[in-house]
């Protein structure tokens, strides 16, 4: 494998393993600090509007916490802008208050490392990664691009010959899977024709208008409109195929070994307690194991995923060096 794998087999079990050395390790060092519990209203701040995928977490979290009286005084705030900026901003300005959590996608690293933001990970308090969302490629039904390897020589052609949507912005998991797939044909990604039409209903409403070429999305977003036969996914970019399409290939089968996905992970703000963490770390734990979790998981054609906060961290620190190495290659780090 080599360094494009994101959310590798190998990476999972590292994970795994570590997950467990944490827990234990925190047994044996802070299982004599009192317990905490909320003593107020909880915050589930999401950088979308309602409706959006990150609107749409919070609120089956949500759920759940209150039909199964885990924790029912809490609601979800929404705070757009910046590709989550806004979201992850107001989240870390509550220090050492641990009545507010966000959902956190891969802008909180990118836009720090863009410059476009000073919150980090490291400036906020990784608390658990809780999903992931397997990227995908998608065509129209009628396109000439029916294959990865198809879309490879196209781009060996001429890189400007197909536009491509890559959502809500440049510079994300959705760029970084067409520039992935560029390098491994030898094309050079900052020759290629990527858009950014503020959305990825706006993207799909543009393919099937016929305005541009391709979307690179979550394999969620179009999905349905592949098995009615309006669009067609040509890959997706995960370890297997997805249960839902099994007719479509990952991109790794059509031999570009290229895994790329959109990690969920919860976050609180700086310098939460041991304690804090700990309980944090209990309810999100329980809640990705309930069967309403795992349900709506598979309803968005994401993949099941769970780790506690620190293996979270150091995924986080990891996946910040190569999101700038790439960054860095496509010019976009001032």
């Amino acid at each position: 494998m080599n360094s494009s794998n994101r959310l590798s087999a190998g990476r999972r079990k590292q994970w795994s393993v570590a997950t467990v050395a944490c827990a234990a390790l925190y047994a044996a060092t802070c299982g004599a600090q009192p317990a905490w519990t909320p003593e107020r209203s909880v915050e589930i701040v999401v950088g979308s509007a309602p409706g959006g995928g990150n609107d749409k977490t919070g609120r089956a979290l949500l759920k759940i916490w209150q039909e199964n009286k885990w924790l029912e005084n809490a609601t979800v705030s929404n705070k757009v802008g910046g590709s989550g900026a806004v979201a992850y901003t107001y989240t870390s300005q509550n220090a050492g208050d641990g009545h507010r959590i966000a959902v956190a996608r891969t802008g909180l690293l990118t836009n720090h490392i863009r410059g476009l933001s000073p919150v980090n990970y490291t400036t906020v308090t990784p608390l658990a990664m809780v999903a992931d969302d397997p990227m995908a490629l998608t065509v129209r039904a009628d396109s000439e691009i029916r294959t990865v390897n198809d879309l490879i020589a196209r781009w060996k052609t001429d890189p400007q010959s197909l536009s491509i949507s890559l959502g809500s912005s440049v510079g994300s998991t959705t760029h970084f899977l067409v520039a992935l797939i560029a390098k491994s044909g030898g094309v050079d990604p900052t020759r290629l024709k990527v858009l950014n039409p503020g959305g990825s209903s706006k993207s799909i409403t543009q393919l099937l208008g016929g305005h541009i070429d391709m979307v690179s999305l979550g394999a969620g977003n179009t999905v349905a409109l592949h098995k009615a036969g309006k669009v067609r996914l040509i890959g997706i970019a995960s370890e297997k195929r997805l249960p839902a399409v099994p007719d479509v290939p990952t991109i790794r089968e059509q031999g570009v070994d290229v895994v790329q996905g959109g990690w969920t992970v919860m976050i609180g703000a700086p310098g939460l307690s041991a304690a804090e963490v700990a309980y944090w770390e209990d309810l999100l734990e329980r809640t990705v194991n309930h069967p309403e979790w795992k349900k709506s998981i598979d309803r968005s054609n994401r993949v099941w995923l769970f780790m506690k906060s620190q293996p979270t961290r150091e995924f986080l620190k990891k996946e910040y060096d190569t999101d700038r190495a790439l960054l860095v290659e496509l010019g976009m780090v001032k």
